[in-house]
């Protein structure tokens, strides 16, 4: 039986049968010089049968020493240079220019470049004897005229090995100075079983990093072969590899900041780093040349990629593709004239433009805006093939640059779910739209609109194409695709959970802890009064959040984890980042934070990272200011590289687009939510040598939120339909019932609007007696029910009008009047209250609550449309000052009583022995069913206690908060049972 044992030998045969049938022709080992580290034999017939007139030249030259001559100068060039870009450029010899490699034309219009690229002579050899020093071998390699490009090694898991025996090959029993191992000789090393794939670029002896090369989480199941096959079928093919040479593989200088010991300055260093696109970015490019060839231009297109990803990378290779996509090979015009790639944050911007410029490979098709708009203006008009630039820019120039003409654009933009809010995106489209309204002299009013609505609409000469990890309902409406179901998905998935499980992110909920404060407030004010309870709340919440005692009490507990544990992490390199809610609350914990710490004798600081300038007890307060002491000019991402600095304090700013690899722990006191929630705690995620997990501290958040939060991201994000436009109908109905203006007024305020000759004044003379009659009506209620509804059309309208498909000239004059009236109406008088003279803190206790390590849902998340709030205004409600401490005090406060203990410890003991909560948290249920199911139980067993303890049943039922409070309690212990009977 032995000769049918599955063989490692077998697996390559069946390779190398399959490349053979895509072009691939077989050497022996022989042919190979080990010396030159090539086939030279093929080197010197692709030279001779394309370029006859240079080999003919260099044989007069060299005579009979021409083909060591040339193939050492080759050779040469390779060890300095690199194959890549020896293949990309030519080699030149004693005046001689020489072509190693012919890439595909364009288009069919070149019958000889044709015929060049046809040339090209792909080679494989197997157990590939590469050493002079040894007879050791690898078990395929590939060559590309006679140069090697692809090592692998292949492993049958039949035979009890696997991809991972295959690293431990690279990384120990090959020796990184051998010619063919030395970096940039070879593009890339595979590691290759049945199932699954791994690849590095770079061998480092036992200190090689591998990057999985998978179609997802795992490859799928297929019918017949083997799971990786996609490698010899989509990825190693003649076409493919000639693709990824030319296009997308790439040597980057990537510049690292670092701290120097020596000079205790910030140094930084620039080293070389061979990207090979991994199977998303290459599936992505393909996927969309395949995609716009048959769609043409006009659609919108979303790419949900998440951290990880190397979305940078991804958008550059995109925004390249789009520079030479031609829709047939027998077009003379390329699809797109300008590419324009948009990021809404400057960092971003500067990032996008260094990552795509370096990807060109001819001067001058890369333009990244830097004096501004009209340098934007500039590079437009002029048909620039790539622009960058920020979506800040393009207001500016929204009506001078609609004289672009005839002009396709696509448009890339980075972190599509902030950039494409509100106006800027509006005005994005109008700038780049086509306008015929050349003639002041000709004025059409109506025609005016027309051309508005269109080029707020989809546009049929402008592709956008929208990245994002993190979707919005308004974002998949508005680039998603919508499929068979009728839901907007997006055009392509690399998902948070791919990204974590792959390595190139942490999983920021495993050490997740969250915190409660309980606090009393008493009241120092002599006289009871009345304020709203909404605002009310609010106040008294956030004035206890900002007392003294409440922060000096945090950063206690978070300067005890971080010395403890935070500060130990990544050899002792760890840096921690302090969310906080407002800009006075950032500036108090970093006084607060720098106090404690030097209390406790630590030899390091904080940094604190606000915009704009803020008043606290009387003083004035900039970022700048509060880090004077960092160098760089108080550059916080680079001040954080010195360890003089291992803490951020932050309010807003350095929450989405701060990439610090070292950031380990987080410590939260602000409310986070959705998108916001996941682009804040993903300043952890990054990966970096020694860092194995985060800590997050939560003093704001409940657990359960959290981690819905990530759940919506996790997978998939789709939009389970699309909003209803006759909401718009419905709700200029009901303003209309008003009777404060007529149709008349609005077509007469969008002739004058509309009118390049306007006079100002007259658009004062439509609005002002519409602004009468609303002053004239008595209720508040009615008044205020008038402007929510014209707020809510408003809202609706610009949303909407980018999604539909149909043109109603009437539903955009009715948002062109509502605005502007809107803005004319009375400002809302509301009551100006500041509760802190009036209430003072008298208890506070922070208590740890609940520490998660969550097991996130994997199925799609299915989000619900936008809703817009169209309900009748009502008065706020108002309360008096000691009811509303009361009920503050009920809510967070502890108040049971000692016999309330005792209820509730009878009450635990049954939820504990409850058998249905017990199956409940042991099954695969996600947090919210959990939830659910304890709510219910807890019911069930507070009404078998009523004769029991009426008493506390009472207070359980008529308390509300107390009812919360205890509820909280319980949960928390039945978790925390659960979690240690697993």
């Amino acid at each position: 039986m032995s000769g049918l044992d599955p063989t490692e030998k077998k697996f390559e045969e069946y390779i190398e049968h399959h490349l053979r049938t895509k072009g691939y022709q077989v050497r022996a080992s022989d042919d190979y010089s080990r010396d030159l580290c090539m086939i030279g034999s093929e080197v010197v017939k692709f030279l001779e049968e394309t370029q006859p007139k240079e080999w003919k030249r260099l044989s007069e030259i060299y005579k009979a020493d021409t083909e060591h001559n040339v193939l050492s100068r080759i050779s040469k060039a390779i060890a300095n240079r690199g194959v890549i870009d020896v293949l990309r450029n030519q080699v030149v010899d004693r005046g001689v220019y020489l072509n190693l490699c012919y890439f595909e034309p364009k288009s069919d219009l070149n019958p000889d470049h044709l015929a060049l690229f046809n040339a090209n002579k792909f080679t494989l050899i197997r157990q590939l004897r590469y050493s002079t020093k040894n007879e050791k071998s690898l078990d395929t390699v590939l060559f590309l005229n006679g140069l090697p490009i692809v090592t692998m090694e292949l492993k049958n898991q039949l035979t009890g090995q696997n991809f991972r025996h295959a690293e431990n090959q690279y990384r120990n029993d090959r020796d990184s100075n051998e010619p063919l191992f030395k970096f940039k000789r070879c593009i890339v090393h595979f590691c290759v079983d049945n199932d699954k794939v791994s690849m590095t670029t770079k061998l480092l002896g036992d200190k090689t990093y591998f990057l999985p090369y998978n179609q997802d989480i795992h490859n799928p199941p297929v019918e017949s072969g083997y799971r990786t096959k996609y490698l010899w079928e989509e990825i190693l093919p003649t076409s493919s590899m000639l693709d990824i040479i030319e296009n997308l593989v790439h040597v980057a200088k990537e510049k690292e900041y670092y701290f120097e010991a020596k000079t205790k300055k910030i140094e930084s260093t620039v080293k070389d780093i061979l990207i090979f696109p991994r199977y998303h970015q290459l599936n992505l490019v393909r996927k969309f040349r395949r995609t716009l060839k048959a769609d043409g231009v006009g659609r919108n297109y979303l790419v949900q990629h998440s951290t990880g990803s190397g979305k940078s990378y991804s958008i550059g290779w995109l925004a390249h593709m789009l520079t030479s996509l031609y829709q047939s090979s027998d077009d003379t015009k390329r699809m797109f004239d300008t590419i324009v790639v948009v990021s809404d944050r400057t960092v971003l911007d500067d990032q996008l433009r260094n990552t795509i410029r370096s990807l060109e490979k001819v001067d001058g098709v890369v333009s990244g805006v830097q004096a501004g708009s009209q340098e934007l203006k500039r590079f437009l008009e002029q048909g620039k093939d790539i622009v960058i630039t920020t979506i800040q820019k393009f207001p500016f120039i929204s009506k001078t640059i609609a004289a672009l003409g005839d002009r396709k654009f696509a448009v890339i933009i980075d972190e599509v779910h902030s950039s494409q809010s509100g106006e800027l995106s509006k005005e994005l489209k109008k700038s780049l739209s086509k306008n015929d309204l050349e003639d002041e002299d000709d004025f059409d009013y109506q025609e005016m609109i027309r051309e508005e609505i269109r080029s707020r609409g989809p546009q049929d000469h402008i592709s956008f194409f929208g990245f994002t990890g993190t979707p919005k309902q308004k974002t998949l409406e508005l680039f998603g695709t919508k499929n068979d179901m009728e839901r907007f998905e997006p055009f392509d998935v690399y998902s948070m959970r791919q990204s974590i499980h792959e390595g190139f992110t942490l999983d920021v909920l495993q050490n997740y802890t969250t915190y409660n404060r309980y606090f009393k407030l008493r009241q120092i004010a002599e006289t009871d009064f009345e304020v709203q309870v909404g605002k009310g709340k609010k106040e008294l919440v956030k004035y206890v959040d900002s007392h003294g005692m409440t922060i000096q009490s945090k950063v206690q507990i978070m300067l005890d984890h971080w010395i403890e544990k935070g500060c130990k992490e990544i050899q002792g390199k760890a840096r921690g980042m302090i969310v906080t809610q407002s800009r006075i609350q950032c500036v108090r914990y970093f006084q607060e934070i720098n106090k404690q710490l030097k209390e406790r004798n630590q030899s390091y600081r904080c940094l604190v990272g606000f915009s704009g300038e803020v008043s606290v007890d009387g003083l004035k307060f900039t970022e700048r200011g509060c880090n004077m002491e960092v160098e760089h000019e108080g550059n916080v991402p680079l001040g954080l590289k010195n360890p003089k600095y291992r803490l951020l304090v932050v309010a807003n700013k350095f929450q989405t687009g701060f990439d610090e690899p070292l950031m380990q722990t987080m410590y939260v006191d602000k409310i986070l939510g959705g998108v916001q929630c996941v682009q804040t705690l993903s300043r952890l995620n990054r990966t970096a040598t020694g860092k194995t997990q985060t800590f997050v501290l939560d003093f704001a958040n409940k657990a359960h939120a959290i981690t819905e939060s990530f759940e919506l991201f996790y997978q998939s994000t789709m939009l389970e339909r699309e909003i209803d436009p006759n909401i718009l109908y419905d709700t200029k109905r009901e303003i209309s019932d008003f009777h404060l203006f007529s149709a008349m007024d609005v077509e007469n305020f969008c002739k004058v609007f509309y009118d390049p000759r306007r006079n100002e004044g007259e658009l004062h003379s439509i609005l002002d007696p519409v602004v009468e009659k609303f002053a004239s009506i008595e209720g508040r209620d009615e008044r205020e029910d008038f402007r929510s509804k014209i707020q809510s059309y408003c809202r609706m309208y610009g949303y909407i009008s980018q999604i539909i498909t149909f043109i109603d000239i009437e539903l955009d004059m009715t948002f062109i009047f509502l605005k502007y009236l809107n803005k004319k109406l009375p400002k809302r008088q509301e009551d100006q209250f500041n509760l802190a003279y009036a209430v003072d803190l008298e208890s506070l206790r922070i208590q740890k609550r609940y520490s998660m390590n969550p097991d996130l849902s994997r199925e799609d998340s299915i989000l619900k449309p936008i809703t817009f709030d169209v309900s009748d205004y009502q008065e706020p409600e108002k309360d008096l000052l000691s009811d509303l401490i009361n009920f503050i005090n009920g809510l967070y406060g502890d108040t049971l009583t000692e016999s309330d203990r005792v209820g509730l410890t009878q009450v635990s003991d049954r939820m504990k022995e409850n058998k249905e909560i017990e199956k409940v948290m042991n099954a695969n249920n996600t947090e919210q069913n959990r939830r659910r199911s304890v709510e219910a139980e807890f019911d069930k067993i507070i009404f078998e206690l009523i004769q029991e303890k009426i008493d506390l049943y009472n207070k359980l039922e008529d308390n509300r908060p107390m009812k919360k409070l205890i509820f909280q309690h319980l949960y928390d212990i039945c978790r925390e049972e659960t979690r240690k009977d697993e």
